[in-house]
């Protein structure tokens, strides 16, 4: 499964994309999720801190 997720400039886009990526992963371990941000909000630096793949 590829799953793709967008969201940020605040974290209160940010941090409810991650709890539903946790419960993603939780349920389908094998998944493969991309987060899509810009590369001067808030997401660039939590999500890859995350251990997250990001793009922006």
């Amino acid at each position: 499964m590829n799953i793709i997720v967008s969201g940020g400039g605040t974290g209160g886009h940010i941090y409810p994309a991650l709890t539903i990526i946790r419960a993603i992963q939780r349920r389908e371990p094998s998944a493969r999720i991309l987060y899509v941000g810009t590369p001067h909000g808030l997401e660039a630096d939590i999500v890859p801190r995350e251990g997250l793949n990001f793009i922006a």
